[in-house]
């Protein structure tokens, strides 16, 4: 019977898609210097908050986890929360809701007994009422009916208010804002909103830091963001892990399964994956799937079996996004792609597609802000990935 436990696998380390435990985070070291820096100026008073950009599946999110716990660690009220399925947001909603999320972060400081009941009984007055108007809907921030003749009529009051409350127990109040892109909007009004927020609570010196995450345009390597609004947001932009940093990920998470393997098999993870958090996540884990019972070390013939479906079988639902899920027109450039090994110049998609720059280019905007295809050099676009290259080959039947 002992034998029997003893030769069960360990649960699976690796789980795609789900942020990673900031206790097992490894790499982006200088991205988290930067927040870190970041923070101190933001403890001090000054403007210093900043973005978190990337495409899909390369960690922003297990970033933004992992900031927040390094602010809750420098004694900061940090608070999470994410846009996803946003269908619609304003000025007035997004207020709405950074004030709600900071009083259910109030309380849940107060149950684990870190600050004191009477900050509550201050943040919990903060009214939140949006109101129709002629000029369209508005938003009134003020105090419960308990002190009802005392307004705070815009989001940095209410936002000093707070701090007022928690300054002897806390060092700065810090929002994650994921799946950001939303704020983007309207010609970004909702970042220039933000802005002016953050602008006016430092000349109050208030310290609270914004960390917009996401496929966000600021953080364009074009240009073609929003220059002013990087002054405020500067963005870190995250990519594939460097070989380290992926033999470190895979490492720590299969020396607490107590599961080794070679510095050869690392190699060749690190090639077939090119380092993208999602994919080498993914790759690992339909390998780890193959050990069998009493085994305990991850060999090139587990990797071989998870060669034969992984394209077609793991990653599909993975790269549908960026293919099935795209205009006519925007298959043709991938497919296009695909047939050269994933790279082609701009005039030699035009002159197989017959069309001209001008009628293209709107089609490799998008795909290149969705994240499907890189421009690597000037009119030069690569897809992302190469087994995405391999994906539109067996998809489109090429």
């Amino acid at each position: 019977m002992q034998d029997k436990t003893y030769a069960l696998i360990p649960p699976n380390p690796f789980n795609a898609g789900s942020p990673i435990d900031p206790n097992d985070f490894v790499g982006r070291v200088q991205e988290l210097e930067t927040f870190k820096q970041r923070l101190r100026q933001t403890k001090e008073g000054s403007l210093a908050s900043m973005a978190v950009a990337g495409g899909y599946g390369i960690g922003k999110t297990s970033f933004l986890h992992k900031c927040r716990s390094i602010a809750e660690e420098n004694n900061a009220l940090s608070i999470y929360f994410s846009l996803n399925e946003m269908d619609d947001l304003n000025r007035e909603t997004l207020s709405k809701m950074l004030v709600e999320r900071l009083q259910e972060r109030v309380r849940e400081e107060i149950i684990l007994q870190r600050i004191s009941a009477k900050v509550l009984d201050a943040v919990r007055k903060i009214r939140i009422k949006i109101s129709p108007s002629e000029e369209g809907p508005s938003v009134e921030l003020g105090l419960d009916h308990s002190i009802n003749s005392i307004h705070f009529p815009n989001l940095h009051s209410a936002l000093s208010v707070a701090w007022k409350a928690l300054r002897d127990h806390k060092k700065a109040i810090v929002f994650f804002i994921d799946e950001a892109r939303i704020l983007e909007k309207h010609r970004a009004d909702l970042i220039l909103y933000l802005r002016a927020v953050l602008e006016q609570l430092q000349i109050d010196r208030v310290p609270v830091m914004i960390v917009p995450g996401g496929k966000l345009t600021i953080s364009d390597p074009s240009g073609s963001g929003f220059s002013p609004l990087v002054r405020t947001f500067p963005p870190a932009v995250l990519e594939n892990f460097t070989l380290e940093e992926s033999k470190a990920f895979i490492r720590k998470k299969l020396t607490k399964v107590k599961i080794s393997i070679s510095d050869d098999v690392l190699k060749q993870v690190y090639s077939i994956t090119e380092g993208h958090p999602f994919v080498l996540s993914a790759y690992m884990a339909t390998a780890y799937s193959k050990l069998k019972p009493g085994e305990g070390e991850l060999r090139k013939e587990h990797f071989e079996a998870t060669d034969i479906e992984f394209v077609k079988r793991v990653l599909s639902p993975f790269f549908s996004r960026f293919y099935d899920q795209v205009s006519k027109n925007s298959r043709s450039i991938l497919t296009e792609m695909a047939k050269r090994n994933g790279e082609i110049d701009l005039s030699e998609l035009c002159e197989i597609m017959g069309r001209k720059s001008n009628e293209l280019s709107p089609y490799l905007a998008k795909l290149t802000q969705d994240g499907a295809i890189l421009r690597i050099d000037r009119g030069r676009y690569k897809l992302f990935h190469k087994l995405l290259t391999q994906y539109v080959k067996q998809v489109g039947g090429l």
